[in-house]
């Protein structure tokens, strides 16, 4: 007991001084970790979005090889299946033929589909209220159809609606011209965070997958746009929540990153047009 009372004699608590030290250190450490696991959380988000991009590839190569043609983008006023965008035409091919198959049948499924999310947003998975043409709730996308390439049918005959023509485009022609590892299938899309985190109307260039022409599944110009609050994403553009660029899932099912400096380049514009037949780079 003699000697515990001595070594405890010996002991003294921090002072005052000593405790901030520990805590500035503390804070500095916190400061530098912060920084590295958020860079960590954004590369693995990244990851996920490009993998979601690749299986949107190959359902469509798959749709193709099923149809000879790649899927379009519909056609905007109709409840007809059939002429509604790519998306909701690949559901097959993704795991989804359940809902595909009530959808269908008039029984319209509105669950959130993963694939068409990014985890780098934190997007609204569903629309529950409000709801363009045909009016139906259904779940959103964070991805968008080139339609430069893969437009809408807009040309219809008769009471029933039916299409006139249907624009083909299969792997075939665009190897022919632009080449498949050239051209763009689809793309991430433009959109303001806070309206990603709020809309829960198939509204506002942020449309569901159960309609077809509308500007929420589709993009046609060639802008990219890093994600920011009131940049006036919600528009046809292209972007992403990520600072490296862009991530695009081509025709030849490779999913590539594109720099925020080919935003209105000449090399974007060929990107999106099968019909281009001149030389082109997209490296930056």
């Amino acid at each position: 007991m003699a000697r515990l009372r001595s070594i405890l004699g010996r002991w003294r608590g921090f002072t005052l001084i000593e405790l901030l030290v520990v805590i500035a250190i503390i804070a500095v450490l916190v400061g530098l970790l912060l920084p590295a696991v958020q860079k960590v959380r954004e590369a693995a988000a990244r990851m996920s979005c490009s993998n979601n991009l690749k299986q949107i590839g190959l359902a469509s190569v798959n749709f193709h090889n099923d149809f000879n043609k790649l899927p379009l983008g519909g056609n905007t006023g109709t409840a007809d299946t059939n002429q509604w965008c790519n998306f909701f035409q690949i559901l097959p091919y993704i795991e989804q033929g359940n809902a595909f198959t009530q959808c269908k049948a008039g029984n319209y499924v509105n669950n959130p589909i993963k694939t068409y999310l990014d985890p780098g947003r934190n997007h609204t998975p569903i629309a529950t209220s409000g709801g363009s043409s045909p009016g139906i709730n259904c779940p959103h996308t964070d991805y968008a159809l080139n339609v430069v390439t893969f437009q809408e049918v807009t040309t219809f005959t008769g009471a029933g609606g039916t299409p006139v023509a249907t624009l083909t485009v299969n792997l075939s022609v665009i190897t022919t011209n632009n080449g498949t590892s050239n051209t763009i299938l689809v793309g991430e899309k433009s959109i303001d965070p806070g309206f990603a985190q709020s809309n829960t109307s198939s509204s506002g260039w942020d449309e569901g997958i159960y309609s077809g022409g509308y500007g929420g599944t589709c993009r046609s110009t060639n802008t990219l746009l890093k994600d920011a609050p009131n940049n006036g994403g919600n528009n046809n553009y292209w972007g992403s929540p990520y600072g490296g660029g862009v991530p695009f899932v081509f025709c030849d099912g490779s999913v590539r990153l594109l720099n925020y400096t080919l935003n209105g380049s000449a090399a974007l514009t060929d990107a999106l047009n099968y019909l281009n037949t001149t030389p082109f780079t997209l490296d930056q």
